[in-house]
């Protein structure tokens, strides 16, 4: 799993949320990263990388971030 940094949220919100994942930089540099910096697929993929599957929770996790919902990006992962 590489999860990749947004680059529109790199810099402006590194301590939103207070939960860091290492993910990469478009400069393909590994750094700890708020989630709240994520893509949208990259949140997705990490909210599902222990293996749950809870649509609803998931989108309220996105909403609350300012992703919206993800059934594009599900649509997209199959």
């Amino acid at each position: 799993m590489t999860l990749k940094v947004d680059p529109k949220r790199a810099d402006e919100y590194e301590d939103e949320c207070g939960i860091y994942v290492r993910a990469v930089t478009i400069d393909g540099e590994w750094i700890n990263a708020d989630i709240f910096q994520l893509t949208k697929e990259s949140l997705f993929e990490f909210l599902r990388s222990r293996g749950g599957k809870n649509e609803w929770a998931e989108n309220v996790v996105a909403l609350l971030l300012g992703h919206g919902q993800f059934d594009l990006v599900e649509e997209k992962t199959q």
